[in-house]
């Protein structure tokens, strides 16, 4: 039986870096990247001409779907990331343990101000990713995620031991 464990957050709280070290200490694992099943750029939702990844119309969920359950059989374990895992109702009930990763603004916006990936980011716009975030990156309640605030390299043991007592 595998086990499907979903982590979210916000752009740059560490959703990929804690998926991959996880995947690499857990038997027979595979990692998703949530990114790898957006939308093509020119057919993403856009916010004042730019590209809009912060939607969950950006994503191709039936593509994610279907990568997600052909993973289940393949694999023991099941890491999914993005921030957008927690925003589609199909995906969520095949969760089995969730992981939410939290920063407060003033750090996400410090983050984000780094990030070059997409060149320089106006501020209005960085401001909208993070209230798109509040509106659809949260998990819902009924996943009772292990939310962990700034995550550290050296709690990456203690999630592990959370996610399999929580299991």
């Amino acid at each position: 039986m595998s086990i499907l464990i979903a982590i979210g957050g916000v752009s740059r709280s560490g959703k990929s870096t804690l998926a991959e070290w996880l995947g690499g200490e857990l038997k027979n694992a595979t990692v998703l990247h949530q990114d790898e099943y957006a939308l093509p750029k020119d057919q993403l939702p856009k916010i004042k001409d730019l590209p809009n990844w912060e939607l969950p119309e950006s994503i191709n969920w039936t593509a994610w779907h279907k990568a997600v359950t052909q993973a289940k059989t393949e694999y023991d374990h099941v890491i999914i990331e993005g921030i957008l895992v927690f925003a589609n109702t199909k995906i969520n009930a095949l969760i089995d343990q969730s992981v939410y990763l939290g920063i407060d603004k003033v750090d996400f916006f410090r983050r984000r101000l780094k990030e070059k990936r997409w060149g320089k980011e106006p501020e209005w716009f960085i401001e909208y990713v993070w209230e798109a975030h509040l509106k659809y990156g949260l998990p819902p309640s009924e996943l009772k995620a292990i939310h962990i605030k700034d995550i550290k390299t050296s709690q990456y043991i203690e999630v592990l031991r959370a996610l399999k007592h929580q299991g």
